[in-house]
This record gives structure tokens, C-alpha cells and sequence, in this order.
């Protein structure tokens, strides 16, 4: 077999270096200019899978390398075969196909099985009823073990998380007699399903700093079903096993199935006919070097090749024909038999190898190499589409094709693409505009990542989401609740006082309209070509392209989430009538903000066994929900400032609390760090309080914060208790525990600096004894009690007695001596007939 350079020398070929980032570093990667990011990921990781042949992987070179490389290996493989007539054949070859791969003309990729092999049930028999039956319970059963195995799989990352947070002895960490947090995750992971021995699992690895990964529960996806149906005989059965699992596939005869499942088990390709359909000489090379590569790989395993064309639906509307119209199905045939006739002629020049086979396919993966395109017998996916500057800048523009369409129908392009597309801006905006948003309270930073989210919102309340514009401001300026501005369903503009016919003008300027159905401008024969087709219009452009095909191809019948069962049955007999070789049920999955209103169980009837009731003692219990209300702080509080250092940076704690002395308020204060860190400290201080206030228990924070770690950390100077800590939230939550909640566990000062007696002395002597209360002198009240806080309530000759001394007991000695009342003063503070106060002498 002859082949002759043509493609590679008269296609040009502008290149850029895109920076990516794989597992272990970044790289340059050389992409012909204007591909999308996604797109280059895509080819690089087809490089990574369908390269290896022996040699390392290449790092540098067009898209890594893989389309060099891939071509020179089929081109070995076909020389081995005898292919090619004389070596320049063989380069020649090498040359088109490496030049078709990296201009992005074509994708190549391993095949995608219909089902799990073995013999093809028929429906109406046993066989098939078992096989369905099988598909059914594999199917659901997996999407519900995926559901609680991710459920199952945070729990028990949780169980190891609480292991690794501890700080401390090992095997205190990993008994949950002795660490809260890991005994309330371990319950949370049992409630959820998991076994025991998996939670000692997850603790073993929390003790070696590892964690369960949920994919590890993850069930491999289930093969799907295909059967032979007779088209006259289709049922309920068949429809409600579609439309339960969206894997059977029904072909009009058994030799058509058996065909079917040779065809998706082989290699495949997609060729784009966009840039080739200009020249019948290019197209027919194309096919013949693509065709070539995909029957030399079918030769190793026997397999079946598939080739697809992609882009057909974008030349039809390039054309200005629409979709649905007669003159777009005959458009669409002469391309798809122009493709068979020279598959037939590739298949005579090979006799050696596998046919190919020419046949309409949809497959997601090739799509994205290829750009996007429509594959097989689809219409256009979408009217307007994403680009990427070459600064990383995301647009939404309309697609080469619809421009053309436009071009060739002699429309305004300027007018429809404001019209489908909007302005992109509110500066000028009816209703919503930069001039009402400032008017409402909204600052132009609000207002810039609300326009920065305008490519990819379906509305301006998508755009002007809490999420995007920020819950602080949602909360703080405009008044919201911090609840419902977290909520999904929380509208923005509406809070803020904008109408919905303000906001429906300012969206239809901003983001245009999405189509061109209803375009000015546009006559109707002119509309139908951009109009969405329907089911009618998909099965008669299949039926249309299957009689110049090789094989039928396998229709998807989608159908909306709320379908029921019998709308699968009504759209299966239209495929039918229609004249489909294979079709297949598939249901859209369900919304992600979709639930059920459920509502509230009743409480079950006590059964009357007595029929004769001479006393009744009726109890009705009544539940009250009762909303959760804020407990403010007193406007004039009391609390304490305290000062410390851990690990060298100065940390000002503040406490504010309630009449009753409980904790109310906490402020934390940090200098000489960045903007930014004080900023957050400041504001997760801020967030505490307010739990505080709502009733959550200063414990459950304790527990909560307490061992985490980050820096700053080390040792803690300027605390009595706390004399280290592995972060600035473990320090704060110990020093409040001790402080708050009498939690002198975690205290970690030396056992002889904890005899405090409150006051802040009953330290050791230097003789290592303990003071005791004799040898210490009473201290002032002014001490301990702030005088602009009382505002001179408290009398001047109050004192404290130092009573109670922890460690004195301990060595046996009197800590504590009989107090009485001064006769002169009527102070508290006659000790031994001496008042501490006036120092007269008299009787206590």
C-alpha cells in the first residue's frame, strides 16, 4: 500500500508552551495555540496510556509526545505486517498520521465494552428476564453501597483524624476512655455503619499518622446488558429495566447485537470533518491514515475497528440548514457515505487486516481531545461555549459553527451575539446596575467578582451567590442571617431589594438570552436552524445516517429525572417506528438540590384492649420547638486580660462574662504578625463568642481545639498553668479549661508551680516547702478586682486572706487560721487578735 505526504505539509501549525502541573512537577508542554486547558490534559493523559510501548515517558515535545510516538509504533507494527509497500510508504504514513494526531484532526482510543461478554439473551425468553433481573440489583445495589460507602469513609477518616490531632501518650490517644474527640467519632462511625474492627483499623492507622481514604470503598461500575428485542414485541419489562438502570441496550436482531459488542470492545476514532470537509482529497486521506492505524491495532487482538465522524452537525449548520430539515439529513448522509466508500476501498488494499467499520458513536473522551464537537449523529451541544484567552481569561463566545451559520444566513453577527450572549457587564445594566448596586450598599469589590462569575452563571442570582460575594457582606451589610445566607436557596438581589422584573432586564442584558430562536433579525425558516431538536428530529437524522453506515449506532433515549416508566416504553417505540438498528434508556440524574417533602411521622395509636374504662388518666405530650435565641453579654462585664508567649510570639487573651461569671466572650490579639493571621485569629475569636452566646458548651470547644497543631508553637512563657502548647488554639482553649472549667489536666506546668492558691502566689520556697498562709501578708482587694469596674463599690480596706493554700496540707502544716472582726474598723481580717487592715489588736 502507497502513501504520500499531504496533510502534513499543507496544514500549518502555530504552537504555544502551556505551563502544566502533573503529580510531581510542572511542565511545558507544546499545544497548538488556542486549545483550552482541558483539551491539552486530555491528550496528555492519552500520551501517558497509549504510549507506553517499552520506552520512559516523554516530557517535552508536541502534547508530551504522544502523537510522535504513538505513529512511529503503529507505523513499526504495519511495517511488520507488511504493509506498505516500499519504506518511503512507511514514513510517508508515519508523517500524516503524527500530523493528523497533533493538529487535533483526530482521536484514537481503546474501545468501551456494552456489557460484560458471553452470550446476548433475547427478550421474552428466561434468559433474558434473569439477565435483567441481575443488571437491576447490580446496578441499584452499587449506587446505594457508593452512597454509604462514602459515608462510612468520612466517619472512619474522622476516627483517625481524632487519633492524629492528639497530642499526648499513644496509647491514651487511642483509648477512647481517654480521648473525647476519638470516642464521639467512633460513635458517629458506628451509627453509620461501620464494623468495629474497621474502626480499630482507622485508629491503627491515626497512630501512624495515616488515614482511611474513602475511594477506598469505592465499587467498581457495573458492566451493562445488551439483547436482541423484537421490535414488534417491546414490553414493560424492557422499558422499566432502561429506565431503572440505563445500561440495556436493545438491538433489532441478534446478528445486529453480536455485531454491536465486536464493535465496542475494539479500538476507536473520532475524525473531525470540520477543517477536511473543505477538500474531498484531504478527507479521504484522513480516513485512510486513521482507518489504517485503527485496523493495524485490531490485527493484535482480533478486535473490531470503529471509526466515527465528528463535527457533521457543525457543518450542517456552517451550511445555514437546520438539523431537522431534510436538506440537513442529506448533508449529513453524503458525508457519512463519502466515509464508508473509502473505508471499502482501505479494506480491498488490506485484505490482511480487520475491516473497518464505519459507525456513529458518541464518546466523551474523544470529544474533549477533539475540542467539543458534536460525535456521531448529535446535534450541537450548545449554542454558546466557553474560550480561554491565552492569559487564562474564560469567555463565553459563540461557536465557530454558529457564527458561519449566521454568516451564510446574512445576519447581523454583532446583533445576535449581544442577543445570545448579553454585554457582560452591569455597568449600563436596566434595573441592576452598578449605579443600584452602590445605591444598595454594594462596593465595587462585590460587584467585580460578581461580574467575574458571569461566564459561568445561568442568572444573576447564580452570580450574585453569598459564596461568591461573600457571606461577611451578605450578613454584615445587607442585614441576612448568617443561616440563611449559607443556604442554597438564598437570593441576593431579592434580600437587597431588587424586583424580579429589574432583575430579568439586568439578566437578559448582562447574560443575553442563550439561543437565537427568537433573534431580530432572523426570519423563521432561518430560527429553525439553530433551534434545539427534539427526539423526532435525532431519530430521523440517525435513521438517515445508518443507511450509509457500516453498523447501527447505539441511540441514547434521554429522558428528564421525573420520567416515569412509561414514558421510557412511549420513547422505545418511537425509536422503532423510526427505524433505529439499537437504542438505549437514559435518565437524567436527579437535581442536586433535589428532596422530597416528607412529612413528620405521627405518633403511633395505643390500642384500646379494654372496652370498659371507669378512670382514664390522659397524657398528651407536646413538643415545642423553641428557637434558639442569643444570650447577650451585659453592657458593663467583668473578665481578665491574660498575657503569654508561645513560641515566642506575644498572645493577648480577653475574656468577657456574664453576671454569673460564666463565659461569655473571648478576644484574641496578636502582634508583630501578618495582616492576614491576626485578621483570622480575630475573627475565629469573633465566631467563637457568638457560639458562646448561642449555648454551645465551653467544653465542646475545649475538646474541639486542644492538641491541634501548627505553628506558631513551643513553649508558653507568661502562663502559671499552661507552660506549652502545639499551637496559638491549643494554648487559648487550655488556658480557658483550666481557667473555666477547673480542667487542670490540661495544665502542663511542673507539678510544684501548681499550688497556686488562686491569687496568684502559694508558690514553693526556695527550700522547696510550700508556703503556707501565716507567711504570707493579706493582699489589697485592688489586686483582683478592677476599681473602675466597681466604680469604688468595693470598700478601700478589703482585703484577701490568703487562705487555702494548696500544697500545705500535703507537709502537714496549718494553712488556715481563725478570722474575726476588727471592733475598730470591722474588718474580716483579725488574725491572732491583730487586724490586717488597721493593725489594732482585740478579739476576733
Amino acid at each position: 500500500m502507497r502513501f504520500a505526504r499531504r496533510l502534513a505539509k499543507r496544514t500549518p501549525l502555530e504552537l504555544e508552551l502551556r505551563t502544566v502541573e502533573t503529580a510531581d512537577a510542572l511542565h511545558g508542554v507544546l499545544a497548538p495555540r488556542g486549545w483550552t486547558s482541558a483539551r491539552v490534559e486530555a491528550w496528555l493523559d492519552w500520551a501517558e496510556s497509549a504510549t507506553t510501548d517499552g520506552g520512559p515517558p516523554i516530557r517535552d515535545g508536541l502534547l508530551a509526545g504522544g502523537p510522535e510516538r504513538f505513529a512511529a509504533a503503529i507505523t513499526r507494527r504495519a511495517a511488520a505486517l507488511g504493509v506498505f509497500d516500499r519504506k518511503p510508504d512507511g514514513s510517508a504514513f508515519q508523517a500524516e498520521l503524527q500530523s493528523i494526531l497533533s493538529l487535533g484532526l483526530a482521536a484514537i482510543g481503546p474501545g468501551r465494552p456494552l456489557d460484560g461478554g458471553g452470550d446476548i439473551p433475547v427478550a421474552g425468553t428466561p434468559a433474558f428476564t434473569l439477565a435483567v433481573r441481575r443488571l437491576i440489583a447490580e446496578t441499584e445495589g452499587r449506587a446505594l453501597a457508593v452512597r454509604a460507602a462514602g459515608f462510612v469513609g468520612e466517619r472512619l477518616h474522622a476516627v483517625a483524624d481524632a487519633v492524629r490531632r492528639c497530642e499526648g501518650d499513644a496509647v491514651a490517644c487511642a483509648d477512647p476512655a481517654g480521648n473525647p474527640a476519638l470516642a464521639r467519632a467512633a460513635l458517629a462511625a458506628r451509627a453509620a455503619g461501620a464494623g468495629d474492627d474497621a474502626i480499630a483499623d482507622a485508629i491503627a492507622l491515626g497512630l501512624s499518622g495515616d488515614a482511611p481514604d474513602p475511594t477506598w470503598l469505592q465499587l467498581p461500575s457495573v458492566p451493562g446488558l445488551i439483547a436482541a428485542a423484537d421490535p414488534a414485541l417491546l414490553d414493560a419489562e424492557q422499558a422499566t429495566a432502561g429506565w431503572r438502570t440505563g445500561a440495556l441496550t436493545l438491538a433489532r436482531d441478534l446478528d445486529t447485537a453480536r455485531r454491536l459488542q465486536a464493535a465496542a470492545a475494539g479500538p476507536r476514532a473520532a475524525l473531525d470533518v470540520r477543517t477536511l470537509v473543505h477538500d474531498a482529497g484531504d478527507l479521504a486521506q484522513a480516513i485512510r491514515i486513521v482507518g489504517l492505524a485503527l485496523k493495524v491495532q485490531a490485527a493484535e487482538t482480533g478486535a473490531t475497528a470503529v471509526l466515527t465522524l465528528a463535527g457533521v452537525a457543525e457543518q450542517i449548520m456552517s451550511a445555514g440548514l437546520a438539523y431537522a430539515s431534510d436538506a440537513g439529513r442529506d448533508a449529513a448522509r453524503a458525508l457519512w457515505t463519502a466515509a464508508t466508500e473509502v473505508a471499502r476501498d482501505l479494506d480491498a488494499a488490506t485484505p490482511g487486516l480487520p475491516p473497518l467499520t464505519i459507525t456513529p458513536l458518541e464518546d466523551a473522551e474523544l470529544a474533549l481531545r477533539l475540542g467539543g464537537p458534536s460525535l456521531g449523529t448529535a446535534p450541537l451541544p450548545a449554542l454558546t461555549t466557553l474560550a480561554e484567552t491565552a492569559d487564562g481569561e474564560v469567555l463565553r463566545v459563540l461557536p465557530a459553527a454558529v457564527l458561519d451559520g449566521l454568516a451564510a444566513l446574512g445576519a447581523d453577527l454583532d446583533a445576535a451575539r449581544v442577543h445570545a450572549l448579553g454585554h457582560g457587564t452591569l455597568v449600563e445594566a436596566p434595573g441592576v446596575g452598578h449605579a443600584e448596586l452602590h445605591h444598595c450598599g454594594f462596593t465595587q469589590y462585590e460587584i467585580d467578582a460578581a461580574e467575574g462569575q458571569l461566564p459561568f452563571a445561568a442568572s444573576l442570582s447564580e452570580a450574585f451567590a453569598p459564596g461568591v460575594i461573600g457571606v461577611g457582606f451578605v450578613a454584615d451589610v445587607l442585614g441576612a442571617s448568617t443561616e440563611a445566607a449559607v443556604g442554597g436557596a438564598f437570593d441576593t438581589l431579592a434580600f437587597a431589594g431588587f424586583t424580579r422584573a429589574d432583575v430579568r432586564a439586568a439578566e437578559q442584558y448582562a447574560l443575553g438570552v442563550g439561543d437565537l430562536t427568537d433573534c431580530p433579525g432572523l426570519e423563521e425558516a432561518a430560527r429553525l436552524v439553530f433551534t434545539a431538536p427534539d427526539l423526532a428530529a435525532r431519530l430521523a437524522m440517525t435513521a438517515a445516517v445508518e443507511a450509509a453506515s457500516d453498523l447501527p449506532a447505539v441511540t441514547d433515549l434521554a429522558l428528564p429525572f421525573t420520567a416515569a416508566p412509561a414514558e421510557a416504553l412511549a420513547a422505545q417505540q418511537a425509536a422503532v417506528r423510526a427505524g433505529i438498528g439499537a437504542f438505549r434508556i437514559v435518565r437524567q440524574a436527579a437535581p442536586a438540590a433535589f428532596a422530597l417533602a416528607l412529612p413528620e411521622p405521627e405518633a403511633p395509636k395505643a390500642a384500646r384492649t379494654d372496652p370498659v374504662i371507669t378512670e382514664r388518666v390522659v397524657e398528651k405530650i407536646v413538643e415545642v420547638e423553641v428557637e434558639r435565641s442569643r444570650r447577650k453579654l451585659p453592657d458593663r462585664r467583668k473578665g481578665y486580660i491574660q498575657k503569654a508567649a508561645v513560641g515566642g510570639h506575644k498572645v493577648y487573651l480577653h475574656t468577657g462574662e456574664y453576671d454569673d461569671g460564666e463565659l461569655g466572650e473571648i478576644f484574641i490579639d496578636m502582634h508583630k504578625e501578618g495582616a492576614a493571621f491576626r485578621s483570622l485569629m480575630n475573627n475565629f475569636a469573633v465566631s467563637i463568642s457568638i457560639g458562646l452566646q448561642y449555648g454551645v458548651p465551653l467544653d465542646e470547644f475545649v475538646d474541639a481545639f486542644v492538641f491541634t497543631r501548627f505553628e506558631p508553637a513551643g513553649p508558653v512563657t507568661g502562663n502559671d498553668s499552661v507552660k506549652s502548647a502545639t499551637s496559638i488554639l491549643d494554648y487559648v482553649f487550655r488556658e480557658l479549661g483550666v481557667s473555666y472549667l477547673g480542667r487542670d489536666d490540661l495544665a502542663n506546668a511542673d507539678p510544684g508551680e501548681l499550688n497556686a492558691d488562686g491569687l496568684g502566689r502559694g508558690k514553693a520556697d526556695d527550700d522547696g516547702a510550700p508556703m503556707v498562709a501565716h507567711e504570707v501578708e493579706p493582699q489589697p482587694a485592688s489586686r483582683f478586682i478592677s476599681k473602675g469596674f466597681a466604680r469604688g463599690a468595693a470598700p478601700d480596706n478589703l482585703v484577701f486572706l490568703p487562705f487555702g493554700g494548696r500544697k500545705a496540707e500535703a507537709h502537714g502544716e496549718l494553712t488556715q487560721r481563725a478570722a474575726g472582726v476588727c471592733p475598730a474598723c470591722g474588718d474580716l481580717a483579725v488574725i491572732g487578735g491583730v487586724c490586717g487592715a488597721c493593725g489594732s489588736q482585740g478579739e476576733g
